[in-house]
């Protein structure tokens, strides 16, 4: 038995191990909480348990929402009251920045949050699987492999959940089998449901292990289109992924049209963007808008400033900061389609002032060394953060103004800590992007020392 308190740490509360000195993670648990619990793993500097039992709940604990909670991996916090997971959240940042030089308390902003928690994901992946001659389709157990046959879901859009219920249905009623890994037989893979919610548009891509099964697919089109048009959306595109390898990649580069056209569109704020299948983009539009609200606030951009995004994928943010009109705005990414994608964009919006290069961000930085004249530098890397080439030419940009987006508070605080001798913080402003779920976005602004 013992107490949990929140340090910061993801995915856990954590508790303290007088007799070992270890950190404890314990799944389930909330701070404050006195519980009982049982050892799951034992490692070298801290041990993972699972909770038995809670003797003194926390005030903030509530009953979860969701059957499938918390053996479903989809969610993490439908346990904790959702004024109190913003608070956790907070905290997650703090507990990674505050140490850092110059990240006072009064440079944390109050974390935005979400006025509806529910439905948000514009972009969804269920994964297949198969019992007894039966192909199920819905999520994984938390830290297994094994398949939850999910009928609803409180994050992933409505009509995703009705497409995944429809194709169950069709798999079984045709006999299409889910592909196994270890055998490598079967066929279906994986469903991908993109929704768009400000076009009422959805896409869906069917990652599959063996092509022949197209004429199948296509005659799914007529049953889903239905479906789709009974949720109140319009079904507008159907891909075909094949995916023949055995790793655990979910989407190959091969990707074949059966329905429709290439792409469905989304608006943030105004701002109009083609999505094709294997595009990246924010999977909570409606926080999304807030998030690109903010970037385009702290950026102030000024008449004549010269604005360099880089990791820009479809240019999500480099057309919103160029929507302003005061700027010229640069972005850069590595994915040709992504790339392509952005150029249609601004196509798309009639936005001149914006330029996209296809690039390795980290290589054309170096190239760049000693030429950039950049006023606003936006960077948005993936979860690792920046690589040290990045860090490098970033941390020797005569920039006035750099904005780190981040998804990971710890690759966060590593690259501040690496930038702290050329750049000061300003602002941190933390973003819920994925309520009910240990994940949240950081805006940090800073500027040269």
């Amino acid at each position: 038995m013992g107490t949990v308190r929140d340090d910061g740490h993801g995915g856990f509360a954590d508790a303290s191990d007088p007799s070992r000195g270890k950190v404890c993670f314990v799944n389930g648990a909330l701070p404050g909480e006195v519980v009982t619990a049982r050892l799951l793993e034992e490692k070298r500097h801290y041990r993972v348990l699972d909770l038995v039992d809670v003797e003194t709940p926390s005030p903030d604990r509530i009953l979860p929402d969701c059957e499938y909670y918390p053996e479903c991996g989809s969610c993490q916090l439908r346990h904790l009251a959702y004024d109190a997971e913003l608070g956790l959240k907070e905290n997650r940042i703090r507990h990674f920045l505050s140490k850092l030089e110059g990240a006072h308390s009064s440079k944390f902003l109050p974390i935005i949050g979400m006025e509806d928690t529910e439905y948000y994901r514009g972009k969804s992946i269920f994964p297949f699987s198969q019992k007894d001659g039966v192909v199920t389709i819905g999520q994984y157990r938390r830290g297994t492999n094994d398949l939850i046959d999910i009928r609803h879901c409180l994050v992933q859009s409505e009509v995703s959940l009705t497409l995944v219920n429809t194709v169950r249905e069709l798999a079984n009623s045709d006999g299409v089998a889910a592909y196994d890994r270890m055998t490598q037989r079967g066929i279906l893979r994986h469903l991908v449901v993109r929704t768009g919610f400000s076009s009422r548009l959805v896409m869906l891509i069917f990652v599959v292990n063996d092509s022949s099964v197209k004429e199948t697919l296509l005659s799914w089109v007529p049953a889903l289109e239905e479906t789709v048009l009974g949720a109140g959306y319009t079904l507008k595109s159907v891909w075909m992924n094949v995916q023949k390898s055995r790793e655990n990649r979910i989407l190959s580069d091969d990707y074949r049209l059966l329905f429709g056209e290439a792409t469905i569109e989304e608006m943030i704020n105004g701002v109009r963007y083609k999505l094709s299948p294997d595009s990246f983009f924010q999977v909570n539009p409606i926080q999304t808008e807030k998030l690109f609200r903010e970037v385009v606030k702290t950026a102030e951009i000024k008449p004549g400033d010269r604005v360099l995004d880089l990791y820009c994928g479809v240019g999500a943010i480099a057309l919103q900061l160029a929507a302003q009109g005061s700027g010229e705005v640069f972005g850069v990414e590595i994915v040709e389609a992504a790339v392509d994608n952005a150029r249609e964009n601004a196509k798309l919006n009639g936005i001149e002032n914006v330029h996209f290069i296809q690039a390795d961000a980290s290589t054309w930085l170096h190239e760049q060394k000693n030429k950039l004249e950049i006023d606003v530098l936006v960077v948005d890397p993936p979860r690792k953060g920046l690589d040290p080439t990045a860090l490098d030419v970033i941390r020797n940009a005569d920039c006035e103004r750099l904005i780190y987006v981040s998804c990971n508070p710890a690759t966060l605080a590593r690259d501040l800590v690496l930038l702290s001798d050329r750049y000061q913080i300003e602002t941190i402003q933390p973003v819920d992007m994925f309520p009910r779920t240990m994940h949240v976005e950081t805006i940090v602004l800073m500027s040269r020392v």
